[in-house]
């Protein structure tokens, strides 16, 4: 619920007042708290649209700067510089810069925060990436990001950063890739092909956001790793049904799509599941997702099986045929609830 910042005061005030009375526990008021959204007015708006302008320019002159490898060694040269300062005077900086952001942070918007945040970060990854250079750490990223990973999840979890956080998961998606390609062979992980391990990969993530609740410290980035476990477990199920498991495009291509059909209906199983789970737990995530899939597959079956052989019109008609019968269901199962609160 957005409310004004002076009613968003009151309500808070009258929600501790009820708690400390007795009359909500703990439990409730937290819960009711977290869903009064204070409004931003129009200022606040412009300006967290700036920050995140400052944002994106500031990884894009990043990523300009440490991939130019020949505008890195003229500095280190003329500065006289070798790879340990570097690593050193980084590292340092990167200190008192999250010293004086942890400092400050009661001043600064949640906009400008994380800002402030994604720069220590990729201060610390630099600092990370001269150490590496020198004591002369493998070359295939994957030592490099085992050391990112923790480095990221601890400064996320210090600051509480959702930038921080997500980059973390980032980082472990790319060791992921990184270590389970250097660990395959004939293409395949423990008999994976790529589709099928970060499928299995996004329902670990998955299944780490549900222990995040137990932890307080870490409670705050729980939907983050909620939402890239599901939106990474869809996307591999999705390439999954189109792919199957097999570890090489030559393979694939000399088998009918029928074989791979168990896969669909699976995928299909997980959409409808997390639709059927997001409703009835009010998840607008999962719920949104569950249907987004859902239709992703649909239209992937027919492109695969029907393209050629249906006419396009039957087959979107039954499309809205089905679907405005499923908006009609749901229409008619909320009515009955509503008029019942209405009564009393």
């Amino acid at each position: 619920m957005e409310v004004d910042k002076s009613e968003s005061e009151l309500l808070n005030r009258a929600l501790t007042e009820w708690e400390a009375n007795g009359k909500l526990t703990a439990e409730q008021a937290a819960m009711l708290k977290a869903t009064i959204v204070p409004k931003q007015n129009a200022r606040q708006q412009i300006a967290q649209y700036f920050f995140f302008i400052a944002l994106f320019c500031t990884l894009m002159a990043f990523g300009a700067i440490f991939i130019n490898e020949k505008f890195l060694e003229k500095l280190k040269a003329y500065f006289s510089l070798n790879d340990l300062i570097i690593a050193l005077i980084t590292t340092a900086l990167s200190v008192m810069w999250f010293w004086y952001v942890g400092k400050k942070r009661t001043n600064l918007s949640p906009a400008a925060y994380e800002v402030y945040m994604v720069l220590g970060g990729l201060s610390v990854l630099t600092s990370l990436v001269y150490f590496c250079k020198e004591f002369h750490i493998d070359g295939t990223y994957t030592a490099f990001l085992s050391m990112a990973l923790p480095i990221l999840l601890i400064l996320g979890s210090m600051f509480r950063s959702g930038s921080l956080w997500i980059g973390a998961i980032i980082t472990a998606v790319a060791w992921f890739e990184s270590f389970t390609t250097w660990q395959s062979r004939d293409n395949l992980f423990m008999g994976m092909n790529y589709p099928v391990r970060f499928a299995v990969f996004g329902l670990v993530i998955l299944g780490i956001s549900f222990l995040q609740k137990r932890v307080a410290q870490l409670s705050f980035s729980q939907r983050i790793t909620f939402t890239a476990g599901l939106m990474l477990t869809f996307a591999g199920l999705w390439a999954v049904s189109i792919f199957g498991n097999y570890n090489t495009l030559v393979g694939w291509q000399q088998v009918r799509q029928i074989h791979v059909l168990a896969y669909s209906i699976i995928f299909a199983i997980a959409a409808a599941g997390s639709f059927y789970l997001g409703i009835r737990y009010k998840d607008d995530l999962a719920r949104d997702l569950g249907v987004l899939f859902l239709l992703i597959n649909l239209y992937t079956r027919y492109f695969e099986y029907f393209w050629d052989a249906m006419n396009k019109g039957i087959f979107f008609s039954i499309l809205a045929i089905t679907f405005g019968l499923l908006g009609w269901l749901l229409e008619r199962n909320r009515k009955p609830k509503a008029a019942k609160v209405d009564l009393h």
